[in-house]
């Protein structure tokens, strides 16, 4: 006879298998939804792509100079810029005004680039302003806008992403990296004094430099402002090389991802509210730990990262976003990839601490999708309606789309609740 006790428990495993089974399979019917479609291929080192404008062109970027056009399955040349591609170098970030396609805005056609210069190997930031039409830009509309040196005879860590925080139509965030080498050999990344290893933050439609081809302000409100041999325009610091970063459209938050050394990866991130001055370690740290050989405790004022990883998964993290893709089954989802091991996850995109063991792969799912197998997500990007691309250095990038929900996926999850309820009646 089965006891009121026994009746209890063998209730909770059924409840609780069911609940199990039922989430494990919502994850994988979330996966099936998923779906790719080839935006561009035959691009040569694609390293972003984004489309500011609805039913407007898609922009990518190619690493050794040129900005690619495509709409309407046509591709066509947008810009091309000189530039040293050697290494981690080359045409590396890019960034349209908020005011792209606002006529009355001061950033009307306006967008911003990252890149090294061929001639002094400096990383250099530069707005241009695009045609009528917005299918070419104008050469000589360039105005430099700030430049940074980069150490002698080193070619990599150069970071470039650039980015506005929603409802900020003035900041334009600059990522940089500490310029190469092993373990930060001059130590930049906790150096306040340099601009590398930052997250920078200026106001582009300020100017408070006499020299012609500095043309920016320091925002009052950035961190550092005003102190005694510390730079302004830095946000936050303590970066090795934060590859590819991005603003949530629907929070504000900013989401870092920090390439690590030999030992971790990770995935950073600032609240919205913040008032920035995050120091997140490097060289002291590298993700969780110590960096070994240089490295030691956390020290006050260091911030830990959200998520880090070693590199049994990988070696290169591609930071992402967190979609806001109303049409797709990852929406709230923060979508990462590692560019040396190719795999693709997603983990909760709430700003809560995460491990890998909370990370659902993506890989095998897009591999198969319509288009096409993926080598190495160097970067994603994102449309104007929150649509998420997935940027291959191979030559292509694709849209990630949602299919219709297999109706099979709600008669398993309703299978499993009414499994539930036949096994409570037995007992």
């Amino acid at each position: 006879m089965m006891t009121l006790q026994n009746l209890f428990r063998s209730r909770q495993r059924v409840t609780a298998l069911a609940v199990a089974m039922a989430a494990t399979f919502a994850v994988g019917a979330a996966q099936a939804q998923l779906d790719t479609q080839l935006v561009a291929s035959g691009l040569s080192s694609p390293v972003y792509a984004t489309s500011p404008v609805a039913g407007g062109p898609i922009f990518v970027l190619e690493k050794g100079g040129a900005i690619k056009a495509v709409m309407g399955g046509v591709t066509s040349n947008f810009l091309t810029i000189p530039v040293n591609s050697a290494g981690e170098r080359g045409l590396l970030g890019l960034a349209f005004d908020p005011g792209y396609a606002n006529p009355a805005s001061a950033g009307y056609r306006r967008f911003f680039v990252d890149y090294i210069d061929p001639t002094s190997l400096s990383t250099v930031v530069a707005s241009y302003r695009a045609s009528a039409d917005g299918l070419s830009a104008d050469a000589s509309s360039r105005v430099e806008v700030l430049r940074i040196a980069q150490p002698a005879g080193l070619s990599n860590h150069k970071a470039g992403w650039l980015g506005f925080k929603p409802g900020d139509a003035n900041s334009l965030y600059i990522a940089t990296g500490d310029g190469g080498g092993s373990n930060d050999p001059s130590n930049n990344g906790q150096n306040t004094n340099s601009l590398l290893g930052k997250m920078l933050r200026i106001d582009v439609n300020r100017d408070d430099f006499a020299d012609p081809n500095v043309n920016y302000g320091v925002p009052t409100d950035n961190p550092f402002f005003g102190l005694a041999n510390t730079r302004g325009e830095i946000w936050a610091y303590g970066l090795r090389n934060p590859w590819r970063n991005s603003f949530d459209r629907q929070t504000g938050d900013l989401w870092i991802g920090d390439v690590g050394q030999n030992a971790r990866e990770e995935i950073d991130r600032i609240a919205a509210g913040s008032p920035g001055g995050q120091n997140f370690g490097w060289r002291v740290r590298e993700g969780n730990i110590a960096t070994p050989s240089v490295g030691g405790p956390l020290q006050a004022g260091m911030v830990n990262p959200l998520l880090d990883y070693e590199h049994s998964f990988g070696a290169a993290i591609t930071g992402g976003y967190v979609v806001r893709d109303p049409n797709s089954p990852l929406f709230g989802r923060y979508i990462f990839a590692d560019s040396v091991s190719g795999r693709i996850w997603h983990i909760a995109g709430d700003g809560s601490t995460q491990t890998m063991a909370n990370a659902v792969e993506l890989t095998s799912f897009l591999d198969l999708a319509s288009g096409g197998p993926l080598g190495s997500v160097v970067s994603f990007g994102e449309g104007a309606n929150g649509e998420i691309y997935l940027v291959d250095i191979g030559g292509k990038v694709v849209m990630l789309t949602a299919v219709p929900e297999p109706a099979a996926a709600l008669m398993l999850l309703a299978g499993l609740g009414l499994l539930a309820v036949r096994r409570r009646r037995r007992d």
